[in-house]
């Protein structure tokens, strides 16, 4: 029966994790520059019309 070789078994449950690691990190950095994208211009046009209105409350 052979050996187990516990430092190959150590270095690929490192790689996949590291791996796991970056998709997480992409998938992060893909959502946070999405909703920044589409929230910028829905404030936009709710600033646009919010602004005249306390003008012309005052």
């Amino acid at each position: 029966m052979p050996k187990p070789n516990y430092r190959l078994a150590k270095k690929q449950k490192e790689q996949s994790r590291a791996a796991r690691q970056l998709e997480k990190q992409q998938r992060r950095a893909a959502r946070a520059t999405s909703p920044t994208e589409s929230a910028a211009p829905s404030q936009d046009p709710a600033a646009g019309p919010a602004d005249p209105t306390p003008m012309s409350g005052a």
